[in-house]
């Protein structure tokens, strides 16, 4: 039986040194929603007016590199990106492709 990972679960986002709040809770509060298929880690997001799913992987008990597709008010993104957990925090970063990178920071959802 595989075990459960420490990123599973909602993740709200609090802060990012991209945006401000405004900004990240424009439609709802932001988040990041995790969940475990196998070894995969699976989920979708929202920050500011974009969605998305990701599809990632366990690289160490610290940090998840995943690929992502959504959409950016009406246009389509993509990328890689990455999450790591220190102490109860997370960091969630998308890097578009071909273009920017942005940081995120969440906290579990209680």
């Amino acid at each position: 039986m595989e075990r459960r990972t420490p990123f599973v679960g909602t993740w709200d986002v609090v802060s990012s040194p991209d945006f401000d709040y405004d900004y990240l809770s424009m439609e709802v509060a932001p988040y990041v929603r995790l969940r475990q298929e196998g070894g995969r880690i699976v989920g979708n997001y929202q920050v500011g007016l974009q969605t998305g799913n990701l599809d990632g992987w366990l690289e160490g008990a610290d940090r998840v590199v995943f690929s992502f597709e959504g959409m950016d008010e009406l246009d389509p993104v993509n990328g890689a990106g990455t999450l790591s957990l220190k102490d109860d925090r997370l960091t969630f970063v998308l890097r578009y492709h071909q273009g920017d990178g942005f940081t995120y920071e969440c906290e579990r959802r209680r």
